[in-house]
């Protein structure tokens, strides 16, 4: 017992050794970067990467800024290394400021891997960068503009000495995955050679490229007009969350609306229910106590321009078999449910069912002024697959069903859609 207790005395010592050894070094790096004339900030706040929306930024819900170096180049061009977490990355950002925001950019050479979630078409690296480089854009003529010689050449002595660069443009920011920013001697030289990349970009003629300026709020990659406002427990009072139990609440409150799209709100709603059980104690008496068990479910609604009647939709099933249509297939996959089976054969007519067919959802219901979705799950894809969806369903609907509902002509055009993935 006795060695036992001097055991955990010596690691006691040793772990309150360790820790102030820590604060000690961390105090030396910080004051290493504040003569440099660099700023460093403990617990920076969501501003700090709230414009950025290129992965690893714009995705999921969980994100968390943490560490954030700030400062400006020799030159005078302002640049932020931060340490950043999410759902699907973590690790340190460096970033330069460019002098115009432009659209979406991906390169990468050496060893490093594409940044997860990064929707672009690959296209040729131009010649002077050499084997071994990749680049994604959304349209070609803007990579085959920006990737001068001038910036090429940059790029490469940039990559020179470093296992592999990942490289974006987001908007007015130039950033660059794992930066030397342990040693601010290598971090430096680091900034210098970005800032270089940068100020060939900018003295590239691009004028035509800029993109409009965004509202400094948290965004989502590729859907501009999300926005996350976090908690509104006022939207307990309108939605389809479960009612019983107490403790209602909400989180990750989500609105938007993908281009001419209906707007929507997602969020998770919590609730508690309460229990009184009974057990027995050691002694073999008889004891109750009270069990409190936490709920769940993602809540997802598309509001609609105007009131419809109910139509249910959802997979067919033991007991769920709906209305029949024309299509045994179609009935063989989904179960449809209408207040007005009239209506459901309007709206679900032959290339409605083919829709369905190549682009099942998640089961989901029109009432009223909305439709509301099952999507199991409360994420960025569940939604954008459901709006990408919904969009497509609603250009469906005839023009004589949106006329009988009092509307002049359908308000979702018909467009070209894909396959939902």
């Amino acid at each position: 017992m006795k060695l036992f207790v001097v055991v955990l005395i010596v690691l006691g010592a040793a772990g309150i050794t360790w820790g102030i050894v820590a604060l000690v070094r961390r105090q030396r790096y910080i004051d290493s970067l504040r003569k440099r004339g660099w700023n460093f900030v403990n617990s920076p706040t969501f501003d700090a990467v709230a414009r950025l929306s290129n992965p690893p930024f714009g995705l999921g819900f969980v994100r968390k800024p943490d560490d954030q170096i700030t400062g400006l180049t020799a030159v005078g061009r302002p640049f932020q290394v931060i340490e950043y977490s999410s759902a699907h990355w973590s690790g340190w950002v460096g970033m330069v400021t460019l002098s115009r925001r432009l659209p979406e950019l991906w390169i990468t050479g050496g060893d490093t891997k594409p940044r997860y979630g990064v929707l672009a078409h690959a296209v040729p690296a131009p010649a002077q960068l050499g084997p071994g480089w990749q680049v994604g854009v959304l349209d070609p003529a803007f990579a085959a503009e920006v990737l001068t010689p001038q910036v090429s050449s940059q790029l490469t002595a940039f990559a020179a000495g470093q296992a592999g660069v990942n490289v974006c443009i987001d908007g007015d920011q130039l950033v660059v995955l794992n930066p030397p920013r342990e040693k601010p001697d290598l971090l430096a030289p680091w900034l210098e050679q970005l800032g270089a990349i940068a100020a060939a970009i900018d003295a590239t003629p691009l004028d035509h490229w800029i993109q409009p300026e965004v509202p400094p709020r948290l965004t989502f990659y590729h859907h501009p007009d999300w926005y996350w406002i976090g908690v509104d427990d006022s939207l307990l009072e309108f939605t389809p969350v479960a009612r019983g139990g107490h403790g209602h609440s909400t989180s990750e409150v989500i609105r938007g609306r993908d281009g001419d799209g209906p707007p929507f709100v997602a969020f998770t709603h919590h609730w508690k229910t309460t229990r009184t059980e009974t057990y027995t104690d050691s002694e073999g008496r008889t004891q109750t106590r009270t069990v409190t068990e936490n709920h769940s479910e993602p809540i997802l609604g598309f509001q609609l321009p105007v009131r419809m009647p109910r139509l249910q939709v959802g997979r067919k099933s033991f007991g769920n078999r709906g209305i029949s249509f024309e299509s045994q297939a179609f009935n063989d996959k989904f179960a449809v449910h209408a207040q007005d089976t009239k209506f459901a054969y309007d709206v679900v007519h032959p290339r409605q069912m083919e829709y369905l067919m190549a682009n099942p959802p998640a089961a989901f219901r029109i009432e009223e002024g909305w439709a509301w979705f099952s999507p199991g799950v409360h994420s960025q894809p569940a939604i954008a697959h459901s709006s990408d969806f919904l969009r497509g369903f609603l250009s469906r609907v005839p023009r004589f069903v949106w006329r009988n509902l009092g509307l002049q002509d359908s308000p979702y055009p018909a467009v070209e859609i894909t396959r939902v993935q």
